[in-house]
Order: C-alpha cells, then structure tokens, then sequence
C-alpha cells in the first residue's frame, strides 16, 4: 500500500529549501548593492573591506554560538585543509567573475548563469562527490537546458565581456559549492567554510589595492557593511543548504533567484525583462521543481526502507 507522502519539517529537505530561499534573497540583495558601488569602486577595493567585514562577521558570529552551545567549535581549524584551500580559490575567482558581471549585464540576465549551475553541478557531482544523478534529475537539467536557450535570444553574437564574466563565476562559483558539499562530509563546522575563504578574497585583494583605491564617503562605508552583512548570511546558509542537499537537487532550486533578481532589477533600477527571457527563466524555474520532487521520492523511499527494517511497536 502506498504512504502519503509527508514531510517532516525538521527534515533535511525541508530545512534546506528554507536555507535555500534565504540565501537567494540575501544574495540578490547583495547584488542589487554592489551594482549600486561597481561604478564609483573596483572590485579590489570592494572586496580587500568586505572580505574583512565577513570574515569578522564569522569570527563574532562563532564566539556567539560557542556561548550559547549552537556551535561546537570555533571557525579557525578544519579537519580537511586542502578541500578549504580550493574552495577558497574557487571563491575568489567566482566573486570576481560575478562582480563585474553585475557590472556589465543586467540583474536579470545574471540569471543566465545561475540557470548554468545546475548542469555543471550534474558533471562535478559525478566527479567529485561520486553522486548519481537519477532520471527525474535529468529531466529536470533538460527542462533547465531548453529555458537557457530561451534566456539568451540573440545566440552567440550577444556574448560580451560581462557574459564571460559571469560564465567564469558560475564554473568557479559551482565547483566552490561542491567542495562545499564534500567537506560537509568531514567537516561540521559550516563557520569555517565561511570565515577562511572571505580572509581569502581580502588578502587576494591587496595586491592590486595601491592603483585602485579611491576615497570614500560615509555612504560608501554603509553600502559596504550592509553588502558585507548579506553575503555573508548568503554564504553562511548556502553552507548549511550543501550539508542538506545534493548538488543536483540544491543547484537548480537557485532558479529562484530570478524572481528576486527582476523585483530588484525593476524596483531600483528600472531593468525590464524581455519576454523570451521570463519564459525562458520559468522553465528554468520548473526544472527546480522537479529536481525537488526527485529529492521528496528519494526520502520517501529511505523512510520507507528504514519503516520496513525496525518494526513499529
């Protein structure tokens, strides 16, 4: 006979799609600031402050949860060193690509590599985590793929810097989110994901500070912190989504960032998205929701399996 289907909202599914919604919304939001910043400041200056601010952020953030017994222990030692060394790399290149993506494109064309993310996931997933993409997760991948022709109309002859910008940031920015997912496996302390690979954007940064910097007003310093306090809750929750989720599943439920993406870029910048590119990002959209419903079978089937093992009394 078959269960309905319910699902616990202590779950790690359930968990991780609320996770999930966060960490888009901080994330656009992040992005809405920074495109505010990117024509009066280079990335260097941008991010040599905001590295800093987060990895502060993280170190207080640990002190706070070791008091209060949320957190075991503190952000400054790992259990796997060399899997920290290529997220952080992967970071750095991925923060670059996607800051002067923002630059150069509108929001909602960014969404074209968030749509990306997804199909790489499915190739590195394989790779590195060893994990199996089943049919409803191809499917899912397809459906993304078709709405990712739709979201970029004009072809290859559209393709400027700001795409290949924002193509580097979504390879980089995937292969930093696998690791993620693979260090979760040895490593529960999601703060120190957090806390190295920012000290890491940071000191990337000083090299190039000395030509770049420029003054600053107090309304820099503010559109800084509050860009600073958004991505790292965006990054802090994505952590915790990857110690959830598959690559597979958590990937292309990003897609709804687009939503948050067209509100940002209508409401302060007055971006409207074409037709072809709406259309386009609700396949995409829809290709999350199957990836989500194969995750839902997938519980359902270990819950199902682990009912059968200890009977009830």
């Amino acid at each position: 006979m078959g269960a309905k289907m319910k699902l616990d909202p202590r779950s790690p599914l359930v968990l991780g799609v609320g996770l999930l919604l966060v960490s888009t919304l901080a994330s656009t939001l992040a992005d809405g600031s920074v495109k505010q910043m990117a024509d009066r400041l280079e990335a260097p200056q941008v991010f040599f402050l905001s590295g800093l601010i987060m990895a502060g952020i993280t170190l207080f953030t640990a002190r706070i949860g070791a008091k209060s017994g949320r957190v075991a222990t503190g952000c400054l030692t790992t259990q796997r060193p060399g899997l920290l060394v290529i997220r952080s790399v992967a970071m750095v290149i991925a923060s670059l690509g996607f800051f002067y993506a923002v630059k150069l494109i509108p929001l909602a064309e960014m969404f074209l590599f968030v749509g990306l993310m997804p199909l790489m996931s499915a190739v590195l997933s394989r790779l590195i985590l060893r994990e199996t993409v089943g049919a409803g997760d191809w499917l899912g991948l397809g459906v993304g793929l078709i709405g990712l022709t739709m979201l970029f109309p004009e072809g290859i002859s559209g393709f400027s810097t700001g795409h290949l910008a924002g193509l580097v940031g979504a390879g980089m920015g995937t292969l930093s989110l696998v690791v993620a997912r693979l260090m979760a496996r040895y490593e529960q302390n999601a703060l120190v994901q957090v806390f190295y690979p920012n000290l890491a954007l940071s000191i990337a940064a000083i090299a190039l500070l000395p030509s770049v910097w420029s003054p600053m007003g107090l309304g820099d310093l503010f559109q800084i912190m509050l860009y600073s306090s958004l991505l790292f809750v965006a990054r802090w929750t994505m952590v915790l989504v990857m110690q959830r989720l598959r690559a597979p599943v958590a990937l292309p439920l990003l897609n709804i960032q687009f939503a948050w993406m067209v509100g940002v870029g209508f409401v302060f910048f007055g971006e409207v998205p074409q037709i072809s590119t709406v259309i386009g990002a609700l396949l995409v959209m829809g290709a999350g929701i199957i990836a989500l419903t194969e995750q839902a079978r997938v519980e359902r089937r270990v819950r199902l399996s682990a009912a059968q093992v200890i009977p009830a009394e």
